[in-house]
């Protein structure tokens, strides 16, 4: 995201929710930059190692930075349960 000209403003990572063979991690992202920063942030996601889905996003002009959005998006990550894991 640094890469693409964006500001994190933050990065929380939420309660890991059991699913019935996987676990999902919710991480709730709040990030500021250029229309088409935002765009190649969220286009790179696809190239990451491991399965993220991107979630309820908002994306709101700055009104006292002029061209400058934020985008506010719930990101997901997923692994394998362990065995006995519940």
């Amino acid at each position: 995201g640094v890469d693409n000209g964006l500001e994190f403003q933050s990065i929380e990572l939420q309660s890991e929710l059991a699913q019935e063979f996987y676990i999902e991690l919710p991480i709730d992202i709040d990030v500021t930059g250029s229309y088409h920063d935002l765009g190649a942030f969220v286009s790179g996601i696809s190239g990451l190692p491991r399965i993220v889905t991107l979630h309820d996003f908002e994306i709101l002009p700055i009104a006292e930075r002029p061209g400058v959005m934020e985008m506010k998006i719930l990101a997901k990550t997923y692994r394998y349960k362990d065995e006995g894991e519940q």
